[in-house]
């Protein structure tokens, strides 16, 4: 092609690559021109048909230099995008004046080179987000969002751009002495915990209270190796001519941030403790220790050895060091899973990703993941194909019901959870349970607990029941086990919500799905559908988008209201006419697994005697409501129980003091702790007991020598504790309203004194 150096800058790029040395039977890899402005917009790209192809340039109104590259095709639009891949990618580069092409530009293509474009790196991974309820961390699939995936610098790169001066005063921290481990009786260090802590899992109905010990607390090491770690840290935060937080965001044209500055939803600011306890690992590296008594160069050597002790360093010690490159872009699917693949290149370095994900609202696009520093977020070392979990608490990140594939046969109806504990932990619902399972702990869980306070039952049901069978509604009764009384209907109102965009605006809508007359029947629920009327369901509410219908505490009251509470779930079709599930070929199920958020492994429910003949689905809960009691009577020596005027009991030489408490529970279900604790020391067993509380009425009276109090004093302040904590849960948590906890003090001191 011949062109006038004075025509206007238009017209068709011809490129003639070829992949050299190719092979007998080998296939020529799929080539792509792509053409560039002068500055770095994509102009026009194109597939090379056995390395023959055209691009036609747009009108451009003065002449310029335009590149053109050669490589593998890149996905995506954006201009900087691709040409940072290509530029990775070593893709060969020909620089030409727009108004002077005048013959087909020539790309020939090592064979080094092009087989280096077929290696690529799959990655895989869920983003969730979390959410607190009861106290447990309820993870919900985020769909809808795009996920970013960069390439961090490796730690060869990254330690030479860390200033010599921050290397040389951890190098001077390393060669300190460190101060032992802390001895593991310390406690109590900061004050003494009221109410304390529950116990953890204990035996039900053991044989008697069992003694534990609570863990110690760890001490700080030595004041001087703290407080330079302290003065570290202040002098980075405080540095204000240096780019900051975000790394090297700046020179991707975003907001720069203050460093160790975080979006809220991820807060990361690096605690000092984990800055101290970093530089405690490299400390107790003898190769690394030794290194750091011969120079600066020989303990940066050492270093780049142990990749993996100074990865925590680069957190907090110089976080702006790290570089990024965005390599591959995707979408999380209605389950929260998303997957890309990059260009890996002939780099011999395994690839350090980090990850950032935005939600779109219309024009708006609002980043929900992104913690920082990039470097304590960087997955190191990732492994190409295996599966990484993003958490984000974002209020802006919308989520989707979990995906649980269930393994059951055709139109099944999985009685799934109570709360979010899985049936397959409930006695008389558990394959694995049933043969230690009796009259005296049915409808308990594995740990023993009864059911209290408001009880969320949850069913999920197949697609099949609406689309195949015409069932679209259930119904759910209850009655207690013992009496005459027939069954009753649960009538709470039960919702779903799905999210749609209205113009810009992000809608979350209710979607009702009882109770509700169909026919003649009243108190019927909806099974919902696969899909919402507009938009995908969205869970904006843990527990209450996830349960079928509920058991409120007025139903069984405490002091009276404990016992044995049967359920019945039925199905209805759209007439809202009872169907006989069995008749149907209905399968209903039940979870062998703990695990609700992964695949779930069932069992019919018939093979444990839960179905009826009239295709009915029967289980059976203990519910308790009653709260415990914990009270403390005064100390007595030798029979006295009063104090002096200053409050002090006083004795004599082998006297002995005698406590009074009480920790019970109407039927047992409950643990304890009495405690005793002089000064800041919890005194150990027998002074301090736990386990599950004794029959009732509970009271205890513990006798021991005012020497064996005492200790090594002769005056000491004693605190005095019992706590006694429900064992009823919901579910989803233990209801700590059921509790009770006394405390009181008294003080020994000699008759003399």
């Amino acid at each position: 092609m011949t062109r006038n150096p004075n025509d206007a800058s238009k017209g068709r790029l011809r490129i003639q690559a070829e992949a050299l040395d190719l092979r007998k039977d080998e296939a020529a890899p799929t080539l792509f021109a792509y053409t560039f402005g002068q500055s770095g917009k994509l102009l026009a790209r194109t597939e090379l048909k056995e390395g023959r192809g055209e691009l036609e340039l747009p009108e451009l109104k003065e002449p310029e230099n335009v590149r053109v590259l050669v490589g593998p095709h890149i996905e995506g639009e954006e201009s900087t995008t691709i040409l940072s891949a290509l530029t990775r990618l070593n893709a060969p580069d020909v620089s030409v004046r727009s108004d002077q092409i005048r013959e087909a530009i020539q790309v020939p293509i090592d064979r080094r080179l092009w087989l280096c474009w077929l290696r690529f790196c799959a990655v895989r991974g869920t983003l969730l987000k979390r959410t607190t309820t009861g106290g447990l961390h309820v993870d919900l699939p985020v769909c809808g969002a795009e996920v970013e995936i960069y390439e961090v610098d490796p730690i060869f790169v990254i330690l030479p751009k860390i200033p010599d001066f921050l290397i040389e005063r951890i190098r001077d921290l390393v060669r300190k002495p460190w101060p032992p481990p802390p001895p593991p009786e310390e406690r109590f260090y900061g004050g003494i915990p009221f109410p304390p802590e529950p116990p953890g899992p204990l035996p039900f109905l053991g044989s008697g209270p069992t003694i534990q010990r609570a863990p110690s607390q760890k001490r700080a090491p030595a004041a001087g190796i703290r407080e330079e770690v302290l003065s570290i840290m202040a002098e980075l935060r405080g540095e204000d001519a240096a780019p900051s937080g975000r790394e090297n965001e700046a020179a991707q044209g975003e907001t720069a941030m203050r460093l160790f500055n975080f979006p809220a939803s991820e807060s990361s600011e690096v605690d000092p403790q984990e800055a101290l306890e970093s530089v405690r690992a490299l400390a107790e590296v003898p190769e690394i220790k030794s290194a750091a008594n011969v120079g600066l160069s020989t303990f940066k050597s050492a270093l780049l050895l142990n990749p993996e002790l100074i990865r925590p360093l680069f957190c907090w010690l110089y976080p702006r060091a790290v570089n990024m490159q965005l390599v591959a872009t995707a979408t999380t699917d209605e389950c929260g899973r998303f997957r890309a693949r990059f260009f890996v290149g002939c780099s011999s370095d395994i690839p350090d990703l980090y990850f950032k994900a935005y939600r779109n609202f219309g024009f708006f696009r609002i980043q929900i993941y992104g913690p920082l520093p990039i470097a304590c977020h960087t997955w190191w070392n990732y492994v190409c194909g295996s599966e990484v979990t993003l958490i984000t608490t974002s209020p802006f990140a919308v989520t989707c019901p979990p995906c649980k594939p269930v393994i059951a046969p055709p139109h099944w109806v999985l009685a799934m959870a109570v709360g979010n504990t899985s049936l397959a932990d409930i006695r008389g619902t558990s394959t694995v349970l049933q043969p230690t399972t009796d009259a005296s702990n049915i409808g308990l869980t594995s740990g023993g607990a009864p059911f209290g306070g408001h009880i969320r039952l949850r069913f999920e049901f197949d697609n099949t029941l609406r689309t195949d069978l015409n069932v679209r509604y259930y119904r759910v009764r209850w009655l207690k086990l013992g009496t005459l009384n027939p069954f009753v209907d649960l009538q709470e109102d039960v919702w779903r919500h799905y999210a749609h965009m209205v113009g810009t605006t992000l809608m979350i809508e209710p979607y009702k799905l009882g109770p509700q007359p169909v026919g003649s029947t009243p108190h019927l629920y909806e099974i919902p559908p696969a899909l919402p009327p507009v938009g995908q369901w969205t869970i904006p509410d843990a527990v209450g988008d996830t349960m079928s219908t509920a058991f409120p505490v007025s139903l069984a009251p405490a002091n009276g209201g404990e016992g044995d509470y049967r359920f019945e779930l039925t199905l209805f079709d759209a007439g809202g006419n009872a169907v006989n599930a069995n008749t149907l070929g209905i399968n209903y199920v039940i979870p062998t697994t703990l695990d609700l958020t992964a695949t779930i492994p069932t069992v019919n429910a018939s093979l444990l005697g839960l179905v009826t003949a009239s295709g009915k689905f029967i289980f059976q809960l203990h519910v308790d409501n009653n709260p415990c009691v914990a009270a403390l009577g005064p100390p007595d020596i030798t029979g006295s129980i009063s104090a002096d005027p200053c409050g002090l009991l006083r004795y004599e030489t082998g006297d002995s003091v005698t406590l009074h408490w009480t920790a019970a529970h109407p039927h047992q279900f409950a643990t304890f702790k009495h405690s005793v604790v002089r000064g800041a020391t919890e005194l150990p067993a027998p002074m301090t007991t736990l386990g599950t509380v004794t029959p009732a009425p509970g009271t205890h009276s513990d006798t021991h020598a005012v020497s064996d109090l005492l200790g090594t004093c002769t005056i000491a302040g004693f605190a005095e504790t019992v706590s006694a904590w429900a064992m009823a849960t919901d579910g989803w948590s233990r209801q700590g309203q059921y509790d009770r906890h006394a405390i009181q003090a008294f003080a020994l001191a000699p008759e003399d004194a």
